[in-house]
């Protein structure tokens, strides 16, 4: 596909990107979305998979299997609730497609999540955390706000932007900037950055900003397993390891790193490194 006419597709589909943000509850209407892409909805969904790797319906069931993996350690939704919050007509379909994405059934991954949170109760699980030089750099960034769990849905907007705008050159270096702590700010509120890594010298525009992070020394945490799991990698960085370590935050906010594709790589084996900036040793 030439350069010129895949930048014509893919600012088509940039406001497609957007409602599908917007609204992971609602259904992912064939006209709708035909209409806000411009496009013919007999064409539509040919070029959507072609232009983002999956279909309308693979990125809307990874969303709300994510979302329903974070309300199984939850804990406060029946098995039947959860499995219609998701989209499912029966538990019996919920199970098989969450079996299929998360590698078991979620009656045992709640079972499982549960006797964790039991044992952190008592004492925080472990993980290893690694003093890093950060060489710093930049990113482009698309703003998010709300829920976390669905920044997937901003990170494949800002790669839609990205690429239209002759920002992606291989494979650069992705990374999330997290502001808010989820038990402390209503989630509506959370605020955050989607970003990609960029040259200093990139000229960037609306709705794309920069972000640079901070050259520095950090505190490296690599989590692997589904991404609504990374709240127990956080509670052992502030809750052990930090206490422990004789360590200051710098004063600026955790970014993570994602080392692996969501579309194609199993939430068990997401590798996410976590990155808390260190204060300067006197």
């Amino acid at each position: 596909m030439k350069s010129q006419t895949r930048n014509h597709y893919e600012r088509r589909l940039e406001p497609v990107l957007a409602w599908l943000a917007a609204h992971p509850d609602e259904d992912a209407d064939l006209y709708r979305l035909a209409e806000l892409a411009c496009l013919s909805p007999y064409h539509f969904h040919r070029v959507y998979r072609a232009m983002v790797g999956e279909t309308v319906a693979a990125t809307v069931q990874r969303v709300r299997l994510l979302r329903a993996s974070a309300e199984l350690q939850a804990g406060s939704r029946s098995l039947d609730q959860v499995a219609r919050r998701a989209g499912y007509g029966s538990t019996a379909a919920f199970s098989r497609a969450f079996g299929t994405a998360f590698g078991m059934p979620p009656g045992r991954y709640r079972e499982d999540r549960s006797r964790e949170v039991i044992h952190r109760t008592k004492e925080l699980t472990m993980h290893t955390v690694k003093i890093e030089s950060f060489p710093g750099l930049s990113l482009a960034a698309l703003p998010h706000v709300g829920d976390y769990l669905q920044v997937g849905a901003t990170f494949d907007r800002l790669f839609m932007l990205a690429a239209n705008r002759g920002l992606l050159r291989g494979q650069q270096r992705c990374f999330g900037v997290y502001y808010d702590d989820p038990k402390q700010v209503q989630l509506q509120e959370l605020r955050a950055d989607a970003g990609i890594e960029v040259s200093a010298a990139a000229a960037l525009a609306d709705p794309l900003h920069r972000v640079d992070l901070r050259a520095g020394r950090c505190a490296v945490l690599e989590h692997i397993g589904p991404y609504s799991e990374l709240e127990t990698a956080y509670e052992w960085l502030f809750g052990g390891w930090l206490p422990r370590s004789g360590e200051q935050p710098a004063d600026f906010p955790v970014f993570e790193e994602y080392l692996d594709d969501p579309k194609s790589t199993p939430p068990s084996d997401l590798r996410t490194r976590i990155y808390l900036p260190l204060a300067d040793r006197a």
